[in-house]
């Protein structure tokens, strides 16, 4: 045999070798197009992780809610999830870099993978505005919801808050949070209140839904 011409080191190396290249290989046409589905894709993946959450501890979940704020504005809400304490009002982002500022700022700063910087709209204010309109149509106390935007995994985020009721998390932290929200030493929502609010939300929903299509 060919082999028996090597010996066990060269052998080792002629079979390692091409098991490396290959490897290599995998990995730089493998993760950038993984990234690059994850990018756009990415409310897939999070809607995943919150629907096995609802799922897994029997929660209502509503999904790409919308309401109308006036004659010419629609609020959009990508995941309502209704727990035992908390209303969360959800919203998904992605991005390829990280995030950085205070909850009070009027915007964060952006930071890119180059390190280039750049000001953004306050996720924080952005869901807190947003909550203060759905209160007002629905009638539901805005103290019972909880704002939070997810953000990819890659995503740091270097947000100094000291608010209960607004937060950016990565979409993969995202059952820490809920359970660490959770398990705050409060009464539970009464469950008339939550069936109301579910049903109100669901028909507001559904109404808006039909508006937009005319």
């Amino acid at each position: 045999m060919i082999l028996d011409k090597f010996s066990a080191g060269q052998v080792a190396f002629l079979i390692i070798v091409p098991i490396i290249v290959i490897a290599g290989i995998f990995c730089l046409i493998f993760f950038p197009l993984r990234k690059r589905r994850m990018k756009k894709e990415f409310k897939y993946y999070y809607y995943r992780f919150i629907y096995k959450e609802a799922l897994y501890q029997d929660l209502y979940l509503i999904n790409n809610f919308m309401f109308k704020i006036d004659d010419t504005h629609v609020g959009k809400i990508d995941h309502i999830l209704f727990a035992n304490k908390y209303i969360y009002i959800i919203n998904d982002y992605y991005f390829d870099g990280d995030i950085e500022g205070k909850d009070t700022d009027a915007s964060l700063i952006f930071i890119s993978r180059t390190g280039k910087k750049k000001y953004m709209d306050n996720l924080l204010l952005d869901n807190k505005k947003l909550i203060g309109k759905l209160s007002l149509i629905t009638g539901i106390n805005s103290s019972l919801m909880i704002g939070v935007s997810l953000v990819n995994k890659n995503c740091n985020v270097g947000i100094m808050s000291s608010s209960k009721h607004h937060y950016i998390v990565q979409a993969n932290k995202f059952r820490m949070l809920l359970n660490a929200i959770e398990s705050r030493p409060i009464g539970n929502i009464n469950q008339e209140q939550l069936a109301s609010a579910v049903q109100a939300i669901d028909k507001l929903n559904r109404k808006t839904k039909k508006y937009a299509k005319k």
